[in-house]
């Protein structure tokens, strides 16, 4: 009694918003979103180590790094729209939606013959990975109680970990036994099946107000001018070197 009454009015609205799941089936929604976030950062991490092997075959030495700034630029710019997207069409279409993209970008990276389209994909791949980050934590607050939400965040998190650990043995392994296209090859399919899971085991939250009237709620003047922002910051520091050397060529007199 004493416990539910120093509970703020907001902490019980949050808490009435909590769609309670049998604990087998909880488990195997954490357990996915869990699996989910792994593939997603062991896609972000681990590319960094292959860069060299990718930068000689595509030619690409001297703007390699762009994979790198386009894949962090559309993940940072992209989060915030993914949570919202989620509001208007439902959690579950829009996080199958990310897992996919994640999916055919990685596949479209193992087929790239050119460096610019390998940019190109690594940003979509950056955007379906800043949906899988941003969406997976709030479904643990979808489904989980107020009283364990940050063990069960806490869990998710520890795989951002895990996934900068096994990232760059796993694309090493590949770009000196095999083929650094192999480690997307791999990274494609484990994403698709992800992406099958989510469709039978994430439940459908209904959605409190109809899209249209979601739409209008969406700030999208303030997102455009996040996003310019982001990348008026993001692109000098990753990726002026590419444009303009930066290694005293330019100096002022």
């Amino acid at each position: 009694m004493g416990r539910q009454a120093a509970l703020t009015k907001a902490e019980l609205t949050l808490h009435d918003q909590i769609e309670h799941l049998p604990r087998q089936k909880l488990i195997a929604v954490f357990g996915l979103l869990a699996l989910t976030v792994l593939i997603n950062f062991i896609d972000q991490n681990g590319i960094s180590v292959a860069l060299p092997t990718i930068a000689a075959e595509l030619d690409a030495r001297d703007t390699i790094s762009w994979a790198g700034t386009a894949s962090l630029l559309a993940n940072t710019t992209f989060q915030m729209l993914w949570g919202r997207l989620s509001d208007i069409f439902g959690r579950k279409t829009v996080y199958i939606s990310a897992i996919a993209l994640l999916s055919i970008a990685d596949l479209l990276c193992g087929l790239s013959r050119n460096a610019t389209s390998f940019y190109i994909f690594r940003g979509l791949a950056g955007v379906g990975g800043g949906g899988i980050t941003n969406l997976a934590m709030i479904v643990v607050s979808d489904v989980v109680t107020l009283e364990n939400r940050g063990k069960y965040q806490g869990i998710i998190g520890s795989m951002v970990g895990l996934g900068s650990i096994i990232g760059p043995f796993l694309a090493a392994a590949f770009a000196e036994k095999a083929t650094w296209r192999g480690y997307f090859w791999l990274l494609s399919p484990c994403a698709a099946l992800a992406a099958v899971l989510t469709y039978f085991y994430l439940p459908t939250k209904p959605r409190t107000a109809s899209w249209q009237e979601s739409v209008k709620k969406v700030d999208w003047w303030g997102s455009f001018a996040i996003f310019v922002g982001i990348v008026f910051l993001l692109i000098p520091i990753s990726g002026g070197n590419s444009i303009h050397s930066l290694e005293g060529s330019r100096k002022f007199r």
